[in-house]
């Protein structure tokens, strides 16, 4: 599903972002992406959405080049990605029912099916009670479960969650994880969840991945992590 091979990444104000990157993620897979700021996780998302383009070496998924990917492909590309963004992007204006939709309305899905899937994942994230409401009348967590139903709406190979609890309590932030562990056993998803929240990772055992400044330093099955950072 995920293949890094020899990745470096240098932006061009010269700074050096990832070294030497070697990783391999199968289909299925629920993964922990952890590491202080600065240790390079978002340039590896921006890298694997597409945003950036590796310096050197190898990033594929699903089979994709990401190096070699034409400008214009990257929108279709895009649709076997989900993300979670930290800061919610969701629209104030439109109902939960409005935001989840507006993912398959760009996707092109027929209405009818469209309106079913929304129904459908509202349903998976516990939210089928606040289809009508708009993003203030919800609390975080529940935008949170909004913005993880929109990115799961296109049935997306690979779910990209960008520090999904870093808003949240500890309690808050378990059940928005453990949300993520059952859309990757119920959707077939993999998921990597990129966090700096390492009391979530130890409590959740789940695989590991740290990174720090620019190097990937562990790769831990189902482990707690330590670092001295």
């Amino acid at each position: 599903m995920l293949k890094l091979k020899e990745v470096y990444k240098t932006y061009k104000n010269g700074v050096n972002a990832l070294y030497n990157v070697n990783l391999f993620i199968e289909q299925g897979e629920f993964v922990y992406i952890i590491g202080p700021t600065g240790s390079g996780k978002s340039t590896l998302i921006k890298l694997i959405d597409a945003e950036e383009r590796p310096s050197k070496g190898l990033v594929e998924v699903a089979g994709i080049n990401i190096g070699k990917l034409r400008n214009g492909r990257i929108p279709f590309y895009r649709r076997y990605i989900g993300v979670v963004y930290q800061d919610y992007k969701l629209l104030p204006r439109k109902t939960v029912f409005e935001n989840v939709m507006l993912a398959l309305e760009i996707g092109n899905m027929a209405l009818l099916p469209a309106r079913n899937r929304v129904r459908e994942v509202l349903d998976l994230v516990g939210l089928s009670d606040k289809a009508n409401s708009y993003p203030d009348q919800l609390s975080g967590g529940q935008q949170q479960r909004c913005v993880i139903a929109r990115a799961i709406a296109n049935k997306p190979k690979l779910l990209i969650a960008d520090e999904p609890t870093g808003n949240l309590d500890f309690a808050k932030a378990k059940e928005i994880v453990q949300l993520l562990e059952f859309i990757n056993r119920e959707e077939k998803t993999t998921v990597l969840v990129v966090t700096h929240d390492v009391d979530i990772v130890n409590t959740m055992r789940k695989r590991t991945i740290a990174l720090e400044d620019g190097h990937l330093v562990a790769d831990i099955k189902e482990g707690g992590y330590h670092s001295n950072a």
